[in-house]
């Protein structure tokens, strides 16, 4: 909506905006259209001096939160927390150039950063599914048998609404092999009408609070849980540190289970600020 839009360039106060003719935007900014993009004469040595003079420590992106509960806030990126995230994914999933991914996040959602930056660094390919479709799940999991996707990496709320409309069950296939997950609790009991579709399949429940370069800590499913239980969110990414304390800022340690506390995160993942 154009108020959010508003508050948005409120708080970043942009040199420029660069959006589509299509969306009709006037902000009373300097603008560049993207269908002009063809016809621009790029300057090869400004793009080398950029080069030269970029430290990883720079702003790579500002992304802003849904304000659902007041007014949205924007949490700052540098280029190191991406590239870090990025080696730790594909590293640990065991992605090169043959992976075959299927995008559900919109772009400005941090789960979409998994897909675009992953895809890059290794030269896989990465499908982007158009939001509306997934209102139709057969037509989605029939692009993903038709386009042989060996990846996803969605929110739960999709893959409980996919297991809850009985979809999975004509679907089976041979090259659906990493199911990754992140941004709600992912109830048990829908995850097991997809691991009973897909056994061979991994699985792995990812976590990350909005302050983080999408995710801080990991959990590949490895045992039965039951309907009832609850997922873990598994243990720290490389190079994170997670930290425990109660509500005196007193230090709960590892083998005091069961004691209840607040995470603290340290490590290249946490935002800028």
């Amino acid at each position: 909506p154009k108020e959010r839009i508003e508050k948005v360039i409120e708080v970043l106060k942009p040199k420029l905006l660069i959006t589509s003719k299509d969306l009709n935007l006037d902000l009373n900014l300097p603008t560049l259209y993207t269908q002009d993009f063809k016809s621009f004469n790029t300057d090869e040595n400004l793009i080398t001096k950029a080069k030269e003079k970029h430290i990883d420590t720079n702003l790579l992106y500002v992304l802003f939160t849904s304000g659902s509960t007041g007014i949205p806030k924007g949490v700052s990126i540098a280029h190191k927390s991406v590239i870090d995230y990025t080696f730790w994914v594909c590293e640990t999933f065991d992605f090169d150039e043959n992976e075959i991914l299927a995008n559900q996040a919109p772009f400005y959602f941090d789960n979409s950063v998994l897909d675009i930056f992953s895809s890059v660094k290794v030269g896989a390919t990465l499908h982007i599914i158009p939001n509306h479709i997934f209102a139709f799940p057969a037509k989605v999991l029939q692009c993903l048998e038709q386009e042989k996707v060996s990846t996803i990496f969605w929110v739960p709320s999709v893959l409980i609404y996919f297991a809850n409309t009985e979809a999975l069950d004509n679907f089976s296939s041979k090259h659906l092999k990493k199911i990754l997950f992140c941004g709600e609790i992912m109830p048990n009991k829908q995850l097991n009408i997809w691991r009973k579709h897909l056994p061979q399949s991994l699985f792995a429940n990812l976590y990350g609070p909005t302050e983080i370069t999408d995710v801080c800590t990991y959990y590949i499913i490895n045992r039965p849980f039951k309907d009832d239980e609850l997922l873990p969110i598994g243990k720290a990414c490389k190079n994170t540190e997670l930290l425990v304390f109660d509500e005196n800022m007193n230090y709960i340690s590892t083998k005091e289970i069961g004691k209840k506390g607040e995470l603290y995160i340290r490590g290249t993942s946490l935002s800028l600020g």
